[in-house]
């Protein structure tokens, strides 16, 4: 039987990660590191590249931060009750190039996480010790909060830029999001 994984849910997280890159690629330079309205537009879109990549692991060890990657520059200000508030936005700004490069490093993932996601695999217990989710449930999670932070983000474009976002992931549109 084929596995349904990969069309099922793995083109929808494709579609997810390629609108988060299309409102990267559209930011002003302006908006890009505009921080009176909190994180800046960048920080919010590295947040949620680098939780799609680590819950794109398959555990916490097999997860390979990028080259630029430094210490709590992932977590978003106001977040994490644990850190109790001393986390802060990284004063320098990651690079518009680095976050294209690392949304397509995601899609790539995307493919090679949900080509060897199978019915047995599935029900299994997630390899994050913090979640008590089994694998499918964990992915649905995962794509959820790369599509809330790639909301935030494109309403933003869409308020402070009056730039739109096309939405991928339904048959007619185009680009369509990738059939691997």
């Amino acid at each position: 039987m084929e596995n349904l994984w990969p069309t099922l849910i793995g083109r929808q997280f494709a579609a997810a990660v390629q609108m988060l890159q299309q409102a990267i690629e559209a930011c002003p330079d302006d908006l890009w590191d505009d921080r009176t309205d909190g994180s800046p537009f960048w920080h919010l879109a590295y947040h949620a590249l680098f939780f799609t990549d680590l819950y794109l692991s398959d555990n916490e060890k097999a997860f390979q931060a990028r080259d630029y990657h430094f210490d709590n520059a992932h977590f978003l200000p106001g977040d994490y009750q644990d850190f109790a508030g001393i986390v802060t936005t990284p004063e320098k700004a990651f690079t518009r190039d680095q976050l294209v490069d690392y949304a397509g490093h995601c899609l790539r993932k995307c493919e090679e996480t949900f080509e060897k996601l199978t019915d047995e695999r599935a029900p299994a217990r997630c390899g994050f010790w913090w979640y008590e989710l089994n694998v499918g449930e964990f992915m649905l999670n995962n794509l959820r909060h790369l599509q809330h932070h790639a909301g935030q983000l494109i309403l933003l474009l869409r308020r402070r830029a009056d730039i739109g976002i096309e939405w991928l992931g339904t048959k007619g549109n185009h680009p369509a999001p990738p059939t691997w």
